[in-house]
């Protein structure tokens, strides 16, 4: 883990709370790259091992050791300069319809999952803590149990004296939807392998996504990313079970499209309030959000 504020020191850091290996590459990989950067201290919490993320058409061809999904994550924070990921070790939930396995996050005791997100805030003392918005980005039954669950976390560390600050959810713009769309089909051209076709969860999530998107007026925080695009490519590319990346560097003919769909990551203010109309560029160099 980073380095940690001592006993009676003010919280510092960031703390990111997510469902799976590699929700937090997609969503946040450059802030959290920034904010090590800035000597922050940085850690992710991974709620599931993400062990339904293997491809097939039914769950049971959908299953895959966790220790893969780990071993991912763990090779993204080193990409990103982060300190080593906090596991709850809860089962992937799978998608809406799938039906819950034994042991996954959906069906485990909300008040055992929230006093171990308190334990973890307790310890590791971040001034700012990220998770999803209410409706997970897509919908995903995980991302909308750890929203709430993390929220509740946030709220009751957030009463001791030395607690976390400020909480965000980590949102999709609705304007960054057509340059998602393009980076995705630019992805899909560049690669030489034989591509599955879309089931229908796959359609369902692509819907979802764009329902769910955020007006921009709605956002509180957006952090340029692209002076560490590199690194944010480069933890995506860890999780190399989830998506296709292209080796090395990004292809010239997709730079202006994996740029416009990477380089801005956004975020809605839940506590302190949020003040419309009041957009900054960084989630700890603000009221609230201290260091």
């Amino acid at each position: 883990m980073s380095d940690r504020p001592g006993p009676g020191m003010a919280p510092q850091g960031l703390l990111a709370i997510f469902a799976h290996p590699d929700d937090e590459s997609f969503g946040m990989a450059g802030t959290l790259a920034l904010a090590a950067e800035a000597g922050l201290p940085v850690n992710v919490v991974c709620a599931t091992d993400g062990d339904l993320g293997g491809e097939g058409g039914t769950v049971a061809e959908r299953v895959m050791d966790p220790e893969i999904r780990r071993g991912e994550l763990r090779d993204a924070c080193r990409a990103m300069g982060i300190g080593e990921p906090v596991f709850l070790g809860y089962g992937d939930s799978g998608m809406e319809g799938w039906g819950p396995p034994p042991g996954s996050l959906v069906l485990a005791d909300p008040d055992e999952v929230v006093g171990r997100i308190v334990a973890v805030l307790r310890e590791l003392r971040p001034a700012i803590v990220v998770t999803f918005d209410p409706n997970g980005i897509y919908g995903h039954p995980d991302h909308r149990a750890i929203s709430r669950l993390a929220t509740e976390g946030y709220r009751r560390a957030a009463v001791d004296p030395d607690g976390p600050r400020a909480l965000y959810h980590q949102v999709v713009a609705q304007t960054q939807l057509w340059a998602l769309g393009n980076m995705f089909a630019a992805l899909e051209s560049a690669d030489e392998g034989e591509r599955p076709a879309p089931t229908d969860d796959d359609r369902a999530q692509q819907q979802a996504f764009a329902a769910f998107a955020i007006p921009d007026d709605a956002i509180d925080v957006a952090v340029d990313v692209r002076s560490v695009i590199d690194r944010k490519l480069a933890a995506m590319r860890a999780h190399a079970t989830q998506i296709r990346m292209p080796d090395g560097g990004i292809p010239p003919a997709m730079v202006e499209s994996m740029e416009a769909a990477l380089g801005r990551e956004c975020f809605v203010r839940v506590d302190p309030q949020r003040v419309p109309g009041q957009r900054r560029t960084s989630l700890w160099e603000q009221p609230g959000g201290s260091r």
